[in-house]
């Protein structure tokens, strides 16, 4: 290589150092990625003792990547790149047929699952009485897994929901055969990691068997399309941004049910379909509103029984299906919710109780062990 190549390498490597330095620096900072659906990381404080920690540095390598100049297109571009060189993800999501984005599910620490069980039999025996129904949803991972590319790494989900299913002392829902049975429809959505609302009718399905209680016949319901423009956790965060967006689906028109929403700590009305979630990006929140801490739905039926429900956000679209057979349910989320679950338990006439997470968050879950005070 002669001298003048040399330099002239040199000169384009210290241009491009030069224009993304410029670039990172007159860049605004942005608060909140509406792709990746979360808040982006600021710019950390410095301190001799956070450097000499290595803190600062930590935050910093976050900060820049977060806030990298045109980071969704270095993304975009990066899972291009690896799907032309064959390679079927990316961040942890794959790329099925028909633009199917599957979440990959890895090896959960069997430890926590093992504590976290534990917590659902502390619960029930607080309870008393009154049962106990347990809950693990599979994700599309397990479901559709011959969507997956082959050879794909996949750990089973099955496994694991059977072995916490052992290990329970409560009454378990066989979701997984309800949605195994229905696998060739669409149960999961192709963007997102949640099941859709057809999906979530057959976890309804399962849950009515396991409680005893008749189901409404899927033909009985009039489904509607609410919007043709959702992406989902999936495409927020594998870099696909080339598929097409999914359709969100209702098959229980608004309610008369009395609904109150507890998020801000004061009760506030609150509702079974959020509209104006379908202009951001968090589409999914549409059911219910999204993440709050307790809702309570008072339906008007006299005759039925009360049902408290433990759950993460695969809840919020299976619980319209519900309003017809429970006189009262309440709806917690452990993640934001910090007060005695043994006190509501009593203050609030509970006659069921349903502990239901996908199984994937339930093996991650930190917060489980504020079912059992």
């Amino acid at each position: 290589m002669s001298k003048a190549s040399k330099i002239v390498q040199i000169g384009v490597f210290c241009f491009f150092i030069l224009f993304f330095f410029v670039a990172n620096l007159i860049t605004k900072d942005k608060t909140f990625s509406e792709r990746e659906n979360r808040y982006l990381a600021s710019a950390p404080t410095f301190s001799f003792q956070k450097l000499k920690s290595g803190e600062f540095t930590q935050d910093y390598e976050k900060y820049i990547t977060d806030q990298f100049f045109l980071r969704d297109n270095w993304t975009t571009l990066k899972a291009r790149c690896e799907t032309i060189s064959g390679k079927r993800e990316n961040n942890g999501v794959y790329l099925c047929d028909g633009g199917t984005l599957i979440t990959r599910f890895k090896k959960p620490d069997e430890a926590r699952l093992a504590a976290n069980v534990g917590f659902v039999n502390a619960l029930a025996q607080n309870a008393g009485e009154i049962p106990v129904y347990f809950e693990l949803i599979p994700g599309a991972a397990s479901v559709w897994e011959d969507k997956l590319p082959a050879n794909a790494p996949n750990e089973n989900q099955l496994e694991y929901i059977a072995e916490a299913y052992a290990s329970s002392n409560v009454r378990t829902v066989d979701v997984a055969a309800a949605l195994a049975a229905h696998s060739g429809e669409d149960i999961y959505y192709r963007t997102d990691h949640h099941w859709t609302s057809l999906g979530a009718y057959y976890g309804y399905t399962a849950l009515m068997e396991a409680m005893g209680m008749q189901p409404r016949p899927l033909d009985n319901y009039s489904r509607e399309t609410v919007t043709e423009e959702f992406y989902g956790t999936s495409y927020s965060s594998s870099g696909f941004s080339w598929v097409k967006p999914d359709s969100i689906e209702i098959f229980v028109k608004e309610t008369d049910a009395e609904i109150v929403n507890y998020g801000n700590g004061t009760p506030q009305p609150g509702v079974l379909y959020d509209y104006d979630k379908l202009s951001v990006k968090d589409k999914y929140s549409f059911f219910m509103g999204g993440n709050t801490s307790l809702i309570t739905i008072d339906t008007g039926l006299e005759d039925a029984p009360s049902l408290l429900i433990l759950r993460d956000s695969y809840c919020d679209s299976r619980v319209p299906f519900l309003l017809e057979h429970f006189s009262k349910i309440h709806i917690i989320d452990l993640r934001y919710y910090k007060t005695s679950i043994a006190d509501y338990i009593a203050q609030n006439d509970i006659d069921n109780i349903l502990v239901s997470y996908s199984i994937s968050n339930f093996a991650t879950d930190t917060n489980l062990f504020l079912a059992s005070r």
